[in-house]
């Protein structure tokens, strides 16, 4: 290795250094930071995984009470809009979910696992404008089905992913009717083969693991029956949905006389447990962190180590890590919108509390609505009634001292959304290309380099670049930025140009545009 491990463990496996914060060392402290993170509490859903399920039937509640008003035409209107607390609702709590999920990137000393996190989020792809209830569940997805497995078995991961929730809505499962089941025979419906598809092709086998559309055509009569309660967003089994009989996936067969939860269990362990899944998956890693063209001997590492312990995931990632192909040739991979904006906002030292969403105060006739950062406080706040007599407060959950409240998010006085996305954090993202949990297909975001590294792109970052130096630069000296930033893979020809950059904001903008910076 040319670099210190601790560079390049930050850069191409981390979220980049941070001030005051060590390096990994080794291998086994990489590791370490997955076994911390599997453990650590997850901040987002903002109102915890508890608060959030909790806090289901106050956004049912504000739904019929929304369609109620348009019923007997008392809806709220600011003009010719009409106000509507319930999408307010899910709008708000969304933001502040992202703005948590940023937060914590940046601030966490786990930067190994926020990676993978993305990864995974990423490899098991759901976009929260799919539904209005998948906005408030594309968080909670990430912190109770991904993140509490990233350390441990792939099967276990897989069978959290696909049965919760959220996928089986973005995927359009409850749609899937056995054509030939008691339901399906009575109302005329049938099957939709979209999650089986996506399992196959996307979440285990691969495009080319030599499944047929009959595989898919039978996953999918495996798979009916499953649904979710649309009010609890708990999963379920319906019975009187499931196809009957047995059907043959990829030559075994699931199913029988009796259909159950378990037949979807066995086809989700053998698709987790089959050869082309091993090396699909093991080929994304290394996509994901070493190269656009993954050398073929550190997946083959990785199959090894898959097949070796039965899908062990650390040890999947410690074949990865331990291999010398891991840490050759600079460069090969495009820090994405999301790894850039968190790797520069650690670099620069940002604050937790620059990092919240930005409350809104209403608009007045001919002047611009106004903003603020939003106090974190204000989340705990109580609302129990609304004070301006409209009758459209907006209920959620909060915790404090051990209790209990409902407070949320209140429409504004002109009948908006309270809080918008900070241009530091989430509402770059959405500049940059890569909004918080909205990919743009079921198999997530582009990996290839010359999807991120354009001109276009890179004008967006440099841009975003000044913003964040002409708020955060200080009296940072350039010369020692660069050298913290970016430490033994700054080339000559970047420390000089920083050093001779024309005033020192310059100097720090340039650090954050180098193409050290902004490829790993």
């Amino acid at each position: 290795m040319t670099n210190a491990f601790g560079t390049i463990a930050a850069h191409r496996f981390g979220t980049g250094p941070r001030p005051g914060e060590l390096p990994a060392g080794t291998v086994d402290d990489l590791l370490a930071q997955v076994t911390r993170g599997v453990a650590e509490t997850c901040p987002f859903p903002y109102d915890g995984i508890a608060g959030r399920r909790t806090n289901f039937p106050a956004f049912r509640a504000l739904y019929k009470s929304y369609q109620e008003q348009r019923e007997n035409g008392t809806v709220r209107k600011v003009g010719d809009r009409r106000v509507n607390p319930f999408q307010i609702a899910l709008n708000a709590a969304f933001l502040r979910d992202q703005h948590r999920k940023v937060r914590h990137a940046v601030q966490s000393p786990n930067g190994f696992f926020e990676r993978l996190a993305a990864f995974w989020c990423d490899h098991f792809a759901v976009n929260a404008e799919k539904t209005a209830s998948t906005r408030i569940l594309v968080g909670l997805y990430e912190a109770e089905a991904l993140r509490p497995n990233l350390g441990g078995r792939f099967e276990p991961l897989l069978r959290a992913a696909i049965l919760h929730p959220a996928m089986l809505a973005y995927l359009d499962q409850p749609k899937s009717v056995g054509p030939h089941s008691p339901v399906g025979r009575k109302r005329g419906r049938g099957l939709n083969e979209n999650l089986a598809r996506e399992l196959i092709e996307l979440h285990t086998l691969g495009a080319d693991g030599g499944y047929t559309q009959d595989d898919v055509r039978a996953a999918a009569y495996v798979l009916s029956g499953l649904d979710h309660d649309g009010g609890a967003f708990e999963t379920t089994y319906r019975k009187a949905w499931a196809e009957p009989g047995v059907h043959r996936v990829l030559g075994r067969d699931y199913g029988g006389p009796k259909r159950s939860l378990g037949d979807v269990e066995a086809l989700l362990a053998d698709l987790a447990a089959h050869e082309a899944t091993r090396r699909h998956v093991c080929r994304k890693l290394v996509v994901h962190f070493i190269a656009d063209e993954p050398p073929t001997e550190v997946v083959e590492a990785m199959v090894a180590a898959w097949t070796r312990t039965d899908g062990e995931l650390l040890a999947v990632y410690r074949a990865m890590l331990e291999h010398p192909r891991s840490w050759d040739e600079d460069g090969q991979k495009a820090r994405q919108p999301f790894d850039f904006v968190v790797a520069g906002l650690r670099a620069l030292d940002v604050p937790a509390e620059a990092l919240e969403p930005i409350a809104v105060t209403p608009r007045r006739p001919g002047r611009a609505a106004m903003a603020t950062p939003q106090d974190g406080a204000a989340e705990m706040s109580m609302m129990a009634t609304d004070e301006a007599g409209t009758g459209d407060a907006v209920v959620e959950m909060a915790s404090g001292d051990g209790a209990t409240a409902t407070v949320l998010a209140r429409p504004t006085a002109d009948g908006r959304v309270p809080i918008r996305a900070n241009p530091l954090s989430v509402g770059a993202l959405q500049r940059l290309g890569q909004p918080l949990w909205r990919p743009p297909s079921p198999a997530g975001w582009d990996e290839e380099l010359s999807a991120w590294i354009t001109a276009a792109q890179l004008t967006q970052r440099i841009d975003w670049a000044r913003a964040l130096v002409a708020r955060f630069g200080g009296d940072r000296d350039p010369r020692r930025f660069v050298a913290a930033a970016l430490g033994d893979i700054a080339r000559d020809d970047t420390i000089q140009v920083v050093s001779q950059a024309p005033s020192r904001e310059a100097g720090l903008v340039l650090t954050l545009a180098s193409p050290e910076f902004n490829r790993r």
